[in-house]
């Protein structure tokens, strides 16, 4: 059973059925198999809900607001919140009452402290705009302790839907950043303070991939467009980090309003992925400002594993790889990576 010395991290991971896989850096499994799957644990229910947002907080995953589909083809927007407890084997998915209060789907959904935040998604909702509260709030948060539901002041709707086919990712543990490679624009929200920063330079023209020039010469090809909207971001030190199919790590850095691009990682990885199927991107995720783990699909039932060094250097990026390994994954179909995080276990 090999280790990784020096970090003592668990990557949580989530494949495109629903089912989710956690990796232990300390003693890594011969064979990843799913410790649950959520979809599949609904077949008997009125109704299926995927494509839900999920995090962890103290071993136990938390995931909510799926599009929900009847037997008769009939789709709702889920609104409870659900609970799997990892380190008890014979867990199940256990339903945390009341009910949240914005209906959208596929949120971004984040744990600071005990609190599991909900932040924008796709709407889907009927009835009078103005007496909605959907089109007032731009999120909520969950408080674990007290087992209430709280609106996010001074974040609207319409901060929201001003950055069309937005993302989200966590800066610190304090700072969420929500960003739009179709339109330029990033927006800052402290959750300590519960307000938005900087609110006078959302506009970033360099981060538009679409039509720019810069774009085109030096961000790679248009798979790193499809992975810049699709595959949330990792941030530190004010940049925004993806990792192409390339194997090249790119970055853009909204204090110097940069961008950065890595050497490629292809040879000392010993990986060569299809430059235009998105199934092989690398899910990235942070263990330290400088280093970074990469997972992502090898084959249909391989994964591969990697720790990254990184050295901002501008104008450029300098990554070197530290570990690597490949994983057989027991799954019910592709092993296909959906979304992660990375849980510090110190």
């Amino acid at each position: 059973m090999e280790t990784y010395p020096g970090y003592r991290a668990v990557i949580y991971f989530r494949n495109t059925l629903e089912e989710y896989y956690m990796i232990d850096l300390e003693s890594l499994p011969e064979k990843l198999s799913p410790i649950t799957n959520f979809t599949a644990e609904q077949m008997n229910a009125k109704a299926v809900e995927d494509m839900t947002g999920w995090t962890v907080i103290d071993n136990c995953i938390y995931c909510i607001g799926g599009l929900k589909k009847d037997r008769n083809y009939i789709f709702t927007v889920g609104m409870n919140l659900h609970k799997y407890n990892t380190t008890n084997s014979n867990s199940t998915w256990e339903l945390i009452l009341p009910q949240r209060n914005l209906r959208g789907y596929t949120p971004f959904v984040f744990a600071f402290g005990r609190k599991i935040y909900v932040i924008g998604g796709n709407l889907f909702i009927s009835g009078d705009e103005c007496e909605n509260p959907t089109w007032t709030y731009g999120g909520e948060y969950y408080n674990l302790d007290s087992q209430t539901w709280s609106y996010l002041p001074n974040l609207t709707h319409i901060d929201i839907e001003s950055l069309s086919s937005c993302k989200a990712a966590a800066v610190n543990e304090t700072t969420i950043v929500f960003y739009s490679v179709c339109t330029g624009l990033l927006l800052l929200y402290d959750l300590e303070k519960e307000n938005l920063i900087n609110e006078g330079e959302l506009y970033h023209p360099d981060l538009k991939f679409v039509g720019l020039d810069q774009f085109k010469q030096y961000a790679g090809c248009q798979t790193l467009y499809q992975i810049a909207i699709y595959v949330k971001a990792v941030v530190c030190d004010s940049t925004l980090y993806w990792l192409n199919n390339d194997l090249r790590l790119y970055g853009y850095d909204y204090v110097r309003k940069e961008w950065f691009r890595s050497n490629s990682l292809e040879l000392s990885w010993g990986l060569f992925l299809d430059p235009d199927c998105l199934a092989y991107t690398p899910r990235l995720f942070c263990l330290s400002d400088d280093t970074f783990v990469a997972i992502c699909r090898v084959t249909h039932e391989e994964l591969g594993m990697a720790i990254i060094e990184v050295k901002k250097e501008p104008p450029s990026l300098s990554v070197s790889l530290k570990f690597s390994h490949i994983f057989p994954v027991d799954t019910s179909d592709q092993v296909d990576p959906d979304s992660g995080m990375a849980i510090d276990a110190t």
